[in-house]
């Protein structure tokens, strides 16, 4: 099943073809331009959505004819997507198996033959489980994504998820440790394209400047911030458990949390009975993340599993902390130990992670330090003008069947 509501299909015409400069698909349709269209569960602002929607826009701000489809026609990018895109159309499906949903997707493959797409891009798990049929009824060639590990699904998703990768021209992952994943369980190594998840910097510090609304909220001490879902995977209790041993060699040492989810009754739970809840500052959803940052000495993540490329370490590298992380998936690609934060097994006891907390917090220099190369690292490798390149270029062989 999938997750929430929504409502109609919307069928608004796309912009014309247009060529631009070096980034059209010669070969393919001779004088026009390749033309994508992304199909995503909605449009907030972080995670795969956020991406898809950074994606989509910054290529057809290029001038390159980008649409955008998502099952839900809601979320902080919902506007300007539509501004830079076209209208974003609905894909109505809300359950996996209903004869509602057949006719969903053959709907969506009537538009894609209607607008002429060439290919149709699923940028997770639901839209590669549901995109595959639309792209394959229409015709048009399906690149499905992994930006996960794929360890949280149920077996009925798992089955439908390795059927997109087999039916899908290529597969994008955003990370080398996702890539090896899935070409360790069968996926052709020559099939998967790793891409990185972008990051505007510009912006970012821009958004920095405005002072967060919450901030009086937010307990006094050196603070350590954690940006992600309240999810069993993402193992938020891990830092909870750490935070009184920390207090006892740094007594001001306080965690701050922006995010919500399954797991909040039992985090605040977990705070309360060791005695931290004073020192643990729950904030909930918030877009706010740019302005929250500076008012953090630590970023962290500490996932257990299914981990992709992080959003999150990305945000923290930019906002130039130091990150404590552990080795799950792809963060070993944005975490180097010692030098941009530490990095722990993702076994990692509470007495290892507060060790490493210590670190951080005891020599500020160095922190410092480690937060700038961070930063350096995330404008040579994520920054858009990088990004869409690789991306516009990705698509460009697609088409060509390269």
């Amino acid at each position: 099943m999938l997750r929430g509501s929504g409502g109609d299909p919307s069928g608004a015409a796309a912009p014309p073809h247009q060529v631009v400069g070096g980034v059209s698909c010669d070969g393919v349709r001779e004088g026009e331009a390749c033309k994508a269209a992304h199909l995503v569960f909605d449009l907030i602002c972080g995670g795969s959505e956020g991406q898809c929607a950074r994606i989509a826009m910054g290529l057809a701000q290029r001038g390159l004819p980008h649409r955008v489809v998502v099952f839900h026609r809601r979320g902080y990018f919902l506007d300007a997507v539509e501004a830079a895109c076209g209208p974003v159309r609905e894909l109505p499906i809300r359950h996996a198996a209903r004869p509602a949903t057949v006719r969903a997707i053959a709907r969506l493959a009537a538009w894609l033959r209607r607008e002429r797409i060439d290919v149709l891009h699923a940028w997770d798990a639901d839209a590669a489980i549901f995109g595959q049929f639309a792209a394959q009824w229409a015709g048009v060639k399906f690149v499905a994504s992994r930006r996960d590990l794929g360890q949280i699904y149920p077996r009925w998703k798992l089955a439908l998820l390795r059927r997109a990768d087999r039916v899908a021209v290529r597969v994008v992952a955003n990370a080398e440790a996702v890539r090896a994943h899935f070409v360790a369980q069968g996926t052709p190594a020559d099939k998967i394209v790793v891409l990185p998840n972008l990051l505007d910097v510009e912006e970012r510090d821009r958004l920095a400047q405005s002072p967060y609304s919450g901030r009086e909220r937010l307990p006094a001490g050196r603070r350590l911030g954690v940006v992600n879902r309240l999810d069993p995977e993402k193992n938020g209790g891990l830092l909870i458990a750490a935070l009184p041993l920390v207090r006892k060699e740094v007594p001001d040492a306080v965690l701050i949390v922006a995010g919500d989810g399954r797991e909040m009754p039992a985090l605040r739970a977990q705070a309360a009975a060791l005695g931290v809840a004073d020192a643990t500052c729950f904030l909930g959803e918030t877009t706010e993340t740019p302005a929250l940052l500076p008012l953090c000495e630590i970023g962290a993540l500490v996932p257990n599993r299914n981990e992709g490329l992080s959003n999150t370490i990305l945000e923290y590298l930019a906002a130039s902390l130091p990150v404590l992380a552990t080795d799950c998936g792809g963060n070993r690609e944005l975490v180097r130990d010692g030098e941009t934060g530490r990095l722990l097994p993702a076994t990692a006891s509470p007495g290892e992670v507060a060790a490493a907390w210590l670190d951080l917090l005891r020599d500020r220099a160095r922190s410092a330090a480690m937060g700038r190369r961070g930063h350096e690292q995330v404008v040579r490798r994520h920054a858009p003008a990088i990004v869409l390149e690789q991306f516009a270029r990705f698509y460009q062989r697609v088409l060509q069947g390269e």
